[in-house]
């Protein structure tokens, strides 16, 4: 079977397919989609010759017309709506002793592996840890981490003043995960390159898709960085062998409710 498929009755032989496709692998053979020579070894499955087809003629080995959903562009957001969304998003660290539904957070992890990819090749794997005891355990090994540094005098120590994070966790409080009901974890292949912005951009896409469902996040900067150079941390996170941490995020119902859009600097723009 060949990596790619034509409906002839439908295709009306537009070249869209070709002018779409990032990796030049398809040409206008007699007038109709053809496939350059080793196309099926550098196509990166990307969709978009199917995406693409206003007929609906193009489909691929891996991914047929009728599997994928119409754009419906009327259910995209007005602008002034999804500008909203994104200056209204606040970083949550204050949440309510209220797990998120499992449905909710499948919905959301749906949602964001549609983030792009380096040459869409979706490496990324999550990890979603809600048991309390757990992440009781991996915030401990964060401030012990925090000790070793102060130990040993590091610069860091006192740049992240690490001695009061310590103190409060030693009072009951939790400066690390913010006793956040839910962590999402991101990781990738060792040997991936393009893990750390691939997962960036994946969790900044569920962040805001978690923000019209009500939940709140906030990046994880402690844990991850601990998790870089504490081996019981990264032990205790158990990732799939060869896969190092990518990412981070708190995710939990928000405690209070904000009444105002903060203010930020003004964008830094170069126009040339």
């Amino acid at each position: 079977m060949s990596f790619f498929t034509i409906d002839a009755n439908k295709c009306a032989a537009d070249g869209l397919c070709v002018a779409e496709c990032p990796m030049g692998i398809l040409t206008m053979d007699h007038k109709t989609p053809a496939p350059v020579e080793h196309a099926e070894e550098l196509c990166i499955n990307c969709g978009h010759c199917v995406a693409v087809c206003p007929h609906g003629a193009f489909s691929l080995k891996t991914m047929a017309t009728e599997a994928c959903a119409p754009m419906e562009p009327e259910l995209l957001p007005a602008p002034e709506v999804f500008r909203r969304l994104v200056r209204s998003r606040r970083s949550t660290r204050v949440y309510k002793n209220k797990p998120i539904e499992q449905e909710k957070l499948a919905r959301l992890l749906d949602t964001a592996r549609y983030a792009p990819t380096a040459k869409n090749t979706q490496q990324l794997g999550w990890l979603v840890i809600s048991r309390k005891e757990l992440l009781e355990e991996l915030a401990g090994k964060a401030v012990d981490w925090m000790r070793d540094l102060i130990a040993k005098k590091d610069p860091l120590a006192t740049t992240y003043r690490m001695p009061r994070l310590v103190a409060r966790w030693e009072e009951g409080r939790d400066p690390v995960l913010r006793s956040a009901p839910c962590l999402v974890v991101t990781h990738a292949p060792e040997t991936y390159r393009y893990g750390m912005v691939d997962s960036t951009i994946a969790l900044t896409t569920f962040e805001l898709a978690a923000a019209t469902e009500g939940v709140g996040t906030c990046w994880a900067g402690f844990l991850f960085s601990a998790a870089a150079f504490w081996p019981p941390l990264r032990e205790a996170l158990n990732l799939p062998a060869g896969h190092v941490l990518t990412g981070a995020m708190m995710a939990g119902y928000p405690k209070n409710a904000y009444q105002r859009i903060p203010l930020r600097n003004e964008a830094q723009v170069s126009w040339r």
